[in-house]
């Protein structure tokens, strides 16, 4: 996750240098993270079924390499119209990735368990992000942005050897549930309904690929800083987000019986930080909501992710992963590009923030209040608070041993 988000969220990093030398429009800065995810919603359905019938080791070479693939196209385009397709090419490859990586990381984890373990695994986002945001903008200043792109490229190709080593490991049977783990009586587990998930995920996503687009080009337009400072602050949001991502896990584990408390209670974090910055705090104040806004913009997607294997029940993990992010995918591929535009026209930053509060207020208010369904799971991989394992959610009873 690291080596392929340090590429896909590094192209925040480098907006500054990219618009410069490509003549891009807050549109087409908005669109680069919706080009990279628009090829994964493509591909995300199928990456899933693929994933399960191959193995996650297999898809996720294949992932990694077409995520080199892509970058490398736009890094020798002579112009826009290239590099938009090299980056849209790199959204394909990207696409495989986290069904992989769910299934590796969770295949042998019980369903009480798996914010904590989802979040530790998506800090992999967090923090190539960060390390884009420190590496990626000074490598420009001093060799260019298309020779600095070269060192995420060199990383995917290294990271795919890996996935090679993993999949060897997978075939001989390392990730493989015992059979007796496997048996036992279900119990039935209260979640949101799928159109409010849905929903959600889309507004959430594409917030949270908006802070990375357009944070660093915000800072260098109406704070002054310049582009390594900008760069920075991606990456304290950055850092704010892996920190948040072990901890809504560790917490949704821990203390809620529903995934969904915790992702309205982010939300409500998010949505005080973007109206912080929409109001035109500066300073030391500034660099605080930065964190904010990582902590809780960014932070919450390994409990989202938790929450889809909740709404999974027995179906495959990679199928499950694969449809649930088609929405994830559809917030990225919208929301930035729309906010884009809006800047474009309104030439208002604190208008395109305030604009990103209301939708944060009105998922979160959806995801709260929306209707549950229920899914049977295994009584051992109930979503309960640790301490309180073979507890029945549902209706609290105490479910046996499974």
């Amino acid at each position: 996750m690291g080596t392929s988000t340090f590429t896909t969220l590094g192209l925040g990093a480098l907006a500054p240098y990219l618009r410069a030398s490509l003549h891009l429009s807050s549109f087409e800065v908005g669109a680069l993270p919706a080009l990279v995810f628009l090829g994964a919603l493509v591909v995300s359905t199928r990456a899933g079924r693929l994933t399960d019938r191959i193995g996650a080791g297999r898809a996720l070479v294949g992932g990694q390499l077409g995520i080199a693939l892509g970058i490398a196209v736009a890094t020798l385009a002579p112009g826009r119209t290239l590099f938009l397709i090299g980056v849209g090419i790199a959204g394909l490859g990207y696409g495989a990735v986290n069904p992989a990586t769910n299934v590796l990381s969770t295949s042998l984890v019980p369903r009480r368990r798996r914010g904590l373990f989802l979040s530790v695994k998506q800090t992999g986002v967090t923090l190539g992000g960060l390390i884009a945001g420190i590496v990626l903008p000074r490598l420009a200043d001093a060799i260019g942005w298309r020779e600095a792109l070269l060192v995420p490229i060199g990383m995917l190709l290294v990271s795919a050897l890996v996935a090679v080593w993993v999949a060897r490991r997978e075939t001989v049977g390392w990730f493989d549930l015992p059979a007796q783990t496997s048996a036992g009586t279900t119990v039935r587990l209260r979640v949101p309904g799928p159109k409010v998930t849905a929903v959600f995920g889309f507004v959430s996503s594409g917030i949270q690929l908006s802070v990375a687009a357009y944070l660093t080009v915000f800072l260098v337009d109406t704070h002054h800083f310049s582009r390594p400072n900008a760069g920075l602050a991606l990456s304290v949001a950055f850092g704010a987000g892996c920190v948040g991502r072990v901890a809504w896990g560790s917490i949704s584990d821990r203390f809620f019986a529903s995934h969904a408390t915790t992702l309205v209670i982010s939300s409500i974090g998010s949505l005080v930080g973007l109206a912080m910055i929409s109001a035109g705090v500066h300073g030391v104040l500034l660099w605080l909501v930065i964190a904010l806004v990582g902590f809780c913009s960014i932070g919450w997607n390994g409990v989202y992710m938790a929450l889809l294997t909740d709404r999974a029940g027995d179906v495959k993990l990679g199928q499950a992963t694969g449809r649930g992010l088609m929405f994830l995918y559809g917030g990225v591929v919208v929301l930035p590009p729309l906010l884009g535009a809006l800047h474009d026209a309104v030439r208002s930053w604190s208008t395109v923030w305030a604009v990103a509060c209301g939708a944060v207020l009105a998922a979160m208010t959806m995801l709260a209040l929306g209707p549950r369904v229920s899914v049977s799971v295994r009584s051992g991989e109930g979503v309960v608070p640790l301490g309180a394992a073979g507890t029945d959610v549902a209706h609290g009873a105490r479910a046996p041993a499974g």
